[in-house]
């Protein structure tokens, strides 16, 4: 039943790809046609399966896998509770996950449009192409977070099963499963519009199919996590790789699976690959978001120092705790360490442009930067304890997920903000973990460990900053409007957006302009402006880069203009007052044009 549930979800991320591929050079990504190509496939597979139906698997129930199936139940159904209440609201989302889908949605196709801001075209865009099927299916945004919320309980049914394809019992399959099931960082982003999970979900199945020697399903595994998130090409090589040391395939079948991984990358990712080349010459499009290399996301100098810097911090933003005083401790051994070693640890080659290395904390619930420290621990002892009893299978395994982890220290500079991009190993750490568990005597310390996890979900299950269940500013007391800002209240201007709105949709004005270049986060605007006008279109104004060329021949008219923190800047008033004198609102500039009249402003 794992195994058909992954190869499931392994063909819905094909076929949406190609659908999605398909559709786009006709402009057909909207409702009809889609509506006729998923029924379609709703057909087939039901069609497939009546003919292949399996008959019903003998089950038995044993009481401690019963116990944890009914935790991680109660687990997923107040995940997805919170997911179906709250509109997606991350910063992320605000500035290029739901950007990108409503440009897309209104031009029924996928093709790069012009923007300031890279990120919107450029970076891997699966997540966002099944974001894109269901807002254009239900007409909005009320089921984007649902798609995370799928990954986190397919990760949770697929690290289950990879861990009896490496050799554990039931009771260490749903060890795997509740460890999977408690990361505080997997809970918090799993209610939201992240890519995050969905990638975990991908390498999940990677390693399942690699596994079984499923090389079809594995590779096109591999093209779908290569699709969703570039961290893929970092994560997805070690455990790979580890897979041949842990059970050597022959010649034969290694040629033959490595063929299927390079034709699964292809096939997948071959037209994002080659829109990215047109634009900037890579198939991975630029090394920052803005394309100057002033936020570039890689070590400017990459070697052993940045690297092993990079593990320290990125170590100790997973051990944060409530304690000042612990966190302080942590910090300066990290930064004794960096001394001893010779080594900055703010240097500004392996450190985020404006950012500073700082003592871990873990106050907020944020899915940005919560960690999963108690499962971080649990993983350390797994591996003291595989290492102490000379198991070798799980010891390769562990050191895959080290590998893939210096990896990612070797080549991304530290940042505040990274520990959710390291949720897909804590996801594939979950059968190392699960084989410590399954071998724990007396079984009441194994237990008392899970209870420690379940525990642990707490604050992430009610006190998520973003999407609280709990608290003053709780999902049940808040508005769907309000919450779009929830995670923008450092910058104090939902007032502004608000009134921008208002006198926006008063105007009547249907062909808006957006000017993000001082401020990325633009989607608020776009989703509660069409909830007032449905017929609104937009189109980035003043974008003077590369993207500019995907202008059409004939340039959009526009009758206002909105364009976020650009207060006090003449000129951004020189370029958009002759379309209406600029209305300011705090940071704000908006310019609207006089009834029945438009203008042309690239």
């Amino acid at each position: 039943m794992r195994d058909s549930l992954l190869r499931a979800l392994v063909l819905f991320g094909g076929i949406t790809v190609a659908i999605t591929e398909l559709a786009s050079p006709f402009q057909l990504l909207r409702r009809v046609p889609l509506a006729v190509a998923w029924t379609a496939v709703g057909i087939a597979a039901s069609v497939w399966l009546w003919h292949h139906r399996p008959g019903l698997p003998h089950l038995t129930i044993r009481p401690l896998e019963a116990v944890i199936a009914a935790v991680i139940a109660a687990i997923a159904a107040t995940v997805g509770f919170t997911a179906v209440l709250s509109p997606p609201n991350s910063t992320d989302a605000m500035a290029y996950h739901m950007p990108r889908v409503v440009y897309w949605a209104q031009a029924g196709s996928v093709a790069f449009f012009p923007t300031p801001y890279f990120n919107q075209i450029t970076l891997q865009p699966l997540a966002e192409y099944i974001m894109l099927h269901t807002y254009v299916l239900s007409g909005g945004d009320h089921f984007i977070n649902l798609i995370a919320f799928g990954a986190f309980l397919g990760s949770i049914v697929g690290v289950s099963a990879l861990a009896g394809a490496l050799g554990l019992s039931t009771r260490g399959q749903a060890f795997a499963a509740l460890f999977c099931a408690t990361l505080p960082n997997g809970i918090l982003q799993a209610s939201g519009a992240k890519n995050d999970s969905l990638l975990a979900l991908w390498l999940v199945c990677l390693l399942y199919f690699t596994a079984r020697r499923n090389a079809p399903f594995a590779g096109l595994a591999f093209g779908l996590a290569l699709a969703t998130k570039a961290t893929a090409y970092l994560f997805a090589p070690p455990m790979l790789a580890i897979l041949v040391l842990y059970r050597p395939p022959s010649l034969r079948t290694m040629l033959r699976m490595a063929g299927y991984f390079a034709g699964g990358a292809l096939l997948i990712n071959a037209p994002q690959y080659l829109r990215n080349l047109s634009l900037s010459g890579s198939p991975l499009g630029y090394d920052s978001a803005q394309g100057d290399g002033v936020f570039r996301w890689r070590n400017e100098h990459a070697g052993w120092q940045s690297t092993v810097s990079n593990a320290l911090r990125n170590t100790s933003e997973q051990l944060g705790a409530r304690s000042p005083r612990w966190n302080q401790a942590v910090f300066d051994t990290v930064v004794r360490i960096h001394r001893w070693l010779g080594i900055d640890p703010q240097d500004p080659a392996t450190t985020w442009r404006y950012a500073v290395y700082e003592p871990p904390r873990n106050a907020k619930n944020h899915e940005a930067d919560a960690n999963n420290r108690w499962h971080l621990l649990l993983l350390g002892a797994a591996a003291v304890f595989v290492a102490a009893t000379w198991r070798r299978a799980w010891m390769i395994y562990g050191l895959a997920l080290l590998a893939a982890f210096l990896l990612f220290c070797f080549y991304l500079k530290w940042q505040p903000f990274l520990a959710r991009l390291e949720l897909p190993l804590f996801v594939l750490g979950a059968p190392l973990a699960a084989c410590f568990l399954e071998a724990l005597r007396p079984n009441i310390l194994a237990i008392a460990l899970c209870l420690l996890l379940v525990n642990n979900t707490r604050a992430a299950l009610f006190e998520n900053w973003t999407r609280p269940l709990h608290g003053p500013r709780n999902l049940f007391i808040t508005t769907r409007q309000d919450n779009y800002f929830a995670d923008m209240t450092q910058w104090n201007n939902r007032a502004s957006y608000l009134a921008a709105i208002d006198l926006t949709a008063a105007s009547g004005c249907r062909t808006v302009g957006i000017d993000s270049s001082r401020n990325q986060l633009e989607y608020p605007f776009q989703a509660l402006l069409l909830e007032r006008n449905p017929t609104v279109r937009f189109v980035h104004t003043g974008v003077e880069n590369a993207s500019a060329r995907f202008y059409p021949a004939i340039r959009p008219q526009v009758c206002a203009v909105f364009c976020p923190d650009c207060a006090g800047l003449t000129d951004k008033v020189a370029r958009y007052s002759s379309i209406g004198p600029p209305i300011t609102l705090e940071h704000f500039l908006l310019f609207l044009a006089p009834p029945g009249k438009s203008h042309i402003f690239p």
